[in-house]
């Protein structure tokens, strides 16, 4: 029934691997998700390292396999305990068997239980978690009251979530019921989703006084993925709740920001006038991670034998160099299209738009994309002007 497989240091027994994993397979393992569970490794010894945390206590409520427990126990320095659990009997029973097989089991407790109550049962303060990871298949909203109870101070949340077509704004009403949160549908989808995600994060975390903080978000193989660094307080909460906000988008020109509820009562785009304008929000409305957090990351991604280091090298090189970008990124091929001009080369616009005094910068979210101050406008004026110079130097 079970066969083995090896996955960064470990050795683990599966259900035989499908190409599209399902949850009618007896114990669910999704072989794809190795670069999510490589950054995972890497972004908990990061955080424990900057926090000085030698004995942390990790849990995975959605254990499914274990694999994502035990590489935890086996390849991150300072746990003392993770927590994992599954409300599948098969599930429970292979998470032991792999501790077993990786020489983990004293460091690793296995439930039987909804995930839910395994987090709810360790809401007292001696029983929390330095690191919480809900990795579900679809969407975290349903753990997230329970596991921001669950979390010490400070400590690390990490969530993903596959609803990609909720986020995205496919499913508006979707969105609506499940993130409490009104979707747009743009081009930027991807960013566009990872701060609905954060947006809905941090108002479950501030209704029980805690600040949540992003420290990494990516998007990668039709998933998103946040960490957010929780700390408890009035003044942390306010912060975090302070920094959200509500995107204006107009259809017509492009124009994009993100802004106070307060302006978003203008009805019409402040750039071309047109009333094509949809709303979205609320959101995380500013940075999506730490340059710190995200280069120490960086750091031991070089160290640890990873299985998607090359990858996973350039995604967080990528990261670091879009961060202090403007939000919500151009779709260039879309652009051009409208346009019905050639696409110019990325280091030709790059460079023009830099020569112009703002900030422009490739992006993890697609390789068809770039970051830029420039507005709508003048990003269309500079792939004409492009374009015409490479025809011009042919």
């Amino acid at each position: 029934m079970f066969e083995q497989y090896k996955e960064g240091q470990v050795t683990f027994l599966s259900p035989r691997i499908q190409k599209v994993p399902t949850t009618s397979m007896p114990v669910f393992y999704n072989p794809q998700s190795e670069l999510n569970r490589d950054i995972t490794i890497s972004a908990i010894q990061a955080f424990l390292n900057s926090h000085g945390k030698m004995e942390a206590r990790v849990c995975t409520p959605l254990a499914g396999t274990g694999i994502r427990a035990v590489r935890i126990a086996k390849e991150v320095d300072g746990i003392k305990c993770v927590v994992a659990g599954d409300c599948n009997p098969n599930a429970a029973e292979l998470v032991k068997r792999n501790s077993e097989l990786n020489k983990v089991s004293e460091i690793i407790e296995v439930h039987h239980s909804d995930a839910n109550l395994l987090l709810t049962q360790h809401h007292r303060h001696k029983l929390r978690f330095d690191v919480i990871d809900i990795d579900p298949f679809g969407s975290p909203r349903s753990f997230l009251a329970a596991a921001i109870g669950a979390l010490k101070s400070p400590s690390l949340l990490c969530l993903t979530a596959t609803d990609m077509p909720v986020l995205v704004g496919i499913r508006p009403r979707a969105c609506v019921k499940r993130y409490a949160a009104r979707p747009a549908r743009t081009d930027y989808g991807h960013e566009h989703a990872i701060r609905l995600l954060l947006g809905c994060a941090v108002r479950e975390a501030a209704s029980q006084d805690i600040g949540l903080k992003p420290l990494l978000a990516i998007y990668a193989d039709h998933y998103i993925r946040v960490f957010c660094e929780a700390s408890k307080g009035d003044d942390e909460t306010w912060t975090a709740v302070s920094q959200l906000g509500h995107l204006l988008h107009c259809d017509e020109c492009g124009f994009r920001s993100l802004a106070s509820t307060i302006q978003l009562f203008q009805s019409s785009c402040p750039e071309c006038n047109s009333a094509r304008t949809q709303r979205a929000g609320p959101l995380w409305a500013k940075h999506l991670g730490s340059r710190d957090f995200i280069d120490a990351t960086l750091q031991q991604v070089l160290r640890k034998p990873l299985g998607t280091k090359r990858r996973l090298t350039r995604l967080l090189q990528r990261l670091l160099e879009e961060l202090d970008g403007p939000p919500m990124y151009f779709d260039l091929h879309k652009l051009c299209d409208e346009l019905e001009i050639p696409i110019p080369s990325h280091k030709t616009i790059i460079d023009a738009i830099r020569a112009k005094g703002l900030f422009c910068s490739r992006t993890h979210f697609s390789p068809h994309a770039i970051r830029t101050s420039a507005s709508a406008r003048l990003l269309r004026q500079i792939l004409l002007h492009c374009t015409k110079g490479e025809q011009h130097h042919v």
